[in-house]
C-alpha cells in the first residue's frame, strides 16, 4: 500500500489564535491554545475545517471523498460512514526571526473589545472582554497523510489542494486568521517494498515526511483582488485604544506599529450600515440586537452567532507616523455639581496625529451588488466627518479623509426591504 507524505508551507500573518478556556488568567475572556512550554499551538484539528471548507467548493465537491463523511444523522448513515483517507498529522509554527529554530517562542499581546449601544451610540455596559493572540506572524509547517484505501490520491487532488487558501483560529472576519499557503511538497512511500521498510524504519516524525516529500505541487491559493478597498489619512487626531489599564491611553499597536484592528472596521461599518438601512427603510429594518437578531439583511452581511459574515475586515496598520510623538495630552473630569476639577480624575491620551492607512474587505463568499454601494455610502460618512474612528470621536479626535478615488454611491435600495419602502429615494 503505497502512503503519501505532503508537506505544505504556509505563511501566518500576525494576529491570530487558536481558542482556548482561559483557565490561568480570570481576567482573560478569550485565551489562546499553548503547549506545554506555553507556546502558541496550531492542531491539526484548527486546519481541517478550512481544508475541508475549500475541498467542499470543487467541480465535483471533494470533500466526503477526501476527508471522510460528515457527522451521520441515523443509523443507516453510520454504517455507511468513510473515515477520511487524508490525516492532517500535526504542524509546527516558527515565528518570524527564529531563523528557522523549531519550536522558537513567539509573543503574545492582549487587546480588549467592546460594544456598541446602538441607541446611544457609546460603550455597551457590560459586553467588555479581553482576548490573547499570538503578535508575531510566522511559518507553519504542515505534514499530511494519505492512504489510498477505496480512493487513491489523483494528480488533481494534489492540485486541488494546492489551491487551498488556509485560514487559521478565530475572528477571521476580524482580521485575524489571514495565512497563505506558499509551498506544497508531495512524496510516496510504501512500506510494505525493502526500499520503503528502509525509509520508513530509519527515520521518524518531520524527518520522515522531509525525506519522501521532494515533488512540488503548484500553489496556486495566494490573495485574490480585495472586494472594496480605501485609503485614509488622520486630519485630527486618533486613538484606538487596547482598552487596558494604563497611566497613559496609547494606541493599539503590534510589533511597534500602530494600527486600527479589523474589529473596529467591521463594528463601526456595521453600526452606520445600520443606520442608514433604518432611515430608508424603518427602525425595524436592521438589527436591534447586540448579539445579532439573526434575521434581518444587516445579520446575513455583517454575522451573527450562528452565521460567520460574508465580509473579512483587515487589520488597517498606520503608515508615515512622526518619529518624535507628540506629548501626551492631559485631561480631568469636571465635578458636574461645582463646575470643577474633580478629585482622582485627572488622565493623560497620546494619540496619533498624523499618518496613512490603508482598508481592505474580503468577500467570503457571493456578496450583492447593494452591499458594496451600501458600504460606501459609510466611507463617504467617514470623509464628511459625520462618523468618526476610535475612541473620544465627540471630543475632536478620529476624523478620517479618503485620499484614494472613491466610488459614487447611487441611493440605498435593499431589495429584500424594497417592498415596505417609503416612496422616495435615499440619497
Amino acid at each position: 500500500m503505497t502512503i503519501t507524505l505532503m508537506v505544505a508551507t504556509v505563511n501566518v500573518e500576525p494576529g491570530w489564535a487558536v481558542g482556548a478556556l482561559a483557565v490561568s488568567d480570570p481576567a482573560i475572556d478569550r485565551d489562546i491554545l499553548v503547549d506545554a512550554e506555553g507556546r502558541p499551538w496550531i492542531p491539526g484539528s484548527a486546519l481541517a475545517g478550512s481544508l475541508r471548507a475549500h475541498l467542499s467548493r470543487a467541480d465535483p465537491p471533494a470533500d466526503e471523498r477526501l476527508m471522510g463523511s460528515r457527522p451521520p444523522r441515523n443509523q443507516a448513515e453510520a454504517a455507511a460512514s468513510v473515515v477520511s483517507p487524508l490525516w492532517i498529522v500535526g504542524s509546527v509554527f516558527n515565528p518570524d526571526g527564529a531563523d528557522g529554530r523549531p519550536g522558537a517562542p513567539a509573543s503574545l499581546e492582549i487587546t480588549g473589545q467592546t460594544a456598541i449601544d446602538r441607541e446611544r451610540g457609546a460603550a455597551a455596559a457590560g459586553p467588555l472582554r479581553f482576548s490573547r493572540l499570538a503578535a508575531d506572524g510566522g511559518t507553519l509547517t504542515v505534514y499530511l497523510r494519505h492512504d489510498p484505501g477505496r480512493f487513491p490520491l489523483t494528480d488533481d487532488d494534489l492540485r486541488l489542494i494546492g489551491g487551498w487558501q488556509p485560514a487559521v483560529g478565530r475572528d477571521r472576519t476580524k482580521g485575524c486568521g489571514r495565512a497563505t499557503l506558499t509551498q506544497l511538497r508531495h512524496g510516496p512511500v510504501d512500506p510494505a517494498t525493502p526500499d520503503g521498510a528502509a525509509t520508513w524504519l530509519s527515520h521518524n516524525g518531520p524527518d520522515l515526511f522531509e525525506t519522501v516529500a521532494t515533488r512540488d505541487v503548484p500553489c496556486s491559493g495566494a490573495d485574490g483582488e480585495p472586494w472594496l478597498q480605501a485609503s485614509f489619512a488622520i486630519v485630527d487626531g486618533l486613538l484606538t485604544s487596547d482598552g487596558l489599564p494604563g497611566k497613559v491611553a496609547q494606541s493599539r499597536r503590534r510589533g511597534g506599529k500602530p494600527l486600527i484592528a479589523g474589529s473596529t472596521w467591521k463594528g463601526i461599518i456595521r453600526s452606520r450600515a445600520e443606520y442608514i438601512i433604518r432611515s430608508r427603510y424603518g427602525e425595524q429594518a436592521a438589527c436591534q440586537d447586540l448579539v445579532g437578531c439573526g434575521t434581518c439583511v444587516t445579520c446575513g452581511i455583517f454575522g451573527h452567532q450562528g452565521q460567520r459574515a460574508k465580509l473579512a475586515f483587515r487589520d488597517s496598520y498606520i503608515e508615515g507616523v512622526p518619529d518624535t510623538p507628540p506629548p501626551p495630552r492631559t485631561h480631568v473630569g469636571i465635578d458636574r455639581v461645582s463646575g470643577g476639577a474633580r478629585d482622582a480624575l485627572l488622565f493623560q491620551t497620546e494619540p496619533l496625529t498624523a499618518g496613512r492607512l490603508h482598508l481592505r474587505i474580503d468577500a467570503l463568499g457571493d456578496v450583492a451588488p447593494w452591499v458594496r454601494n451600501l458600504i460606501w455610502h459609510v466611507l463617504r460618512d467617514i470623509d464628511d466627518g459625520l462618523i468618526g474612528v476610535g475612541s473620544r470621536t465627540t471630543r475632536g479626535l478620529g476624523t478620517l479623509r479618503l485620499t484614494s478615488q472613491s466610488e459614487d454611491p447611487q441611493p440605498v435600495r435593499v431589495p429584500a426591504l424594497e417592498a415596505a419602502a417609503p416612496m422616495e429615494d435615499a440619497r
